[in-house]
């Protein structure tokens, strides 16, 4: 474990994205112990994160917009493999959060394309200096406008050639007929 490492990379964690609102307890301080960790609720609307600070509760509520992303952490563990660790990353790092701690990298990379498409948010890559970057998805690769599949007809918005031919009608008044007996309406 490095230092740059969050408290949570020695536990097992997995928080299903498709099952919000979800409730769970986050380790607050490396070595502490259950009574000091975090109570988490998390919607799609933003976050709330209960613990005590000096012993007194401490109730945070933050909407999912202070939050940069859904970021994916891989941190060696020397003979024992690597630890992936899906977070909802904040740029203080005491508020962020875990979302699945696992060894498996699949499960890692699943859930981590889940929770950024059901929070919305961007997915982002944390290193091994601790700095997270963007990464692109196929959604925010910008994409001109396709190209039509035939010829573009540049006489369509014009009249059929035999209607060309034939001459318009001339406008002027209508003959107004009287006194005559209609088929229709019988008097």
């Amino acid at each position: 474990m490095t230092a740059l490492s969050p408290v949570w990379i020695g536990r097992t964690l997995r928080i299903d994205p498709q099952a919000l609102p979800a409730r769970f307890k986050v380790p607050t301080e490396a070595g502490a112990s259950s009574l000091q960790d975090a109570s988490v609720y998390l919607d799609d609307r933003g976050v709330v994160v209960k613990r005590s600070l000096s012993g007194l509760p401490l109730t945070l509520s933050l909407p999912l917009e202070a939050y940069e992303g859904v970021a994916v952490r891989v941190v060696p563990e020397g003979a024992l493999g690597v630890t992936a660790s899906v977070e909802l990353m904040h740029r203080d790092p005491a508020l962020s959060l875990p979302l699945l701690v696992t060894r498996d990298m699949e499960a890692a990379a699943e859930d981590w394309q889940a929770w950024a498409k059901a929070l919305k948010m961007p997915m982002l890559v944390v290193g091994l200096d601790g700095l997270a970057t963007a990464v692109a998805t196929a959604d925010a690769i910008p994409m001109d406008r396709p190209l039509p599949r035939r010829r573009i007809n540049q006489f369509r918005n014009r009249r059929p050639r035999f209607l060309v031919r034939r001459k318009t009608g001339a406008k002027g008044p209508l003959p107004v007929l009287r006194g005559l007996r209609e088929i229709i309406a019988p008097e």
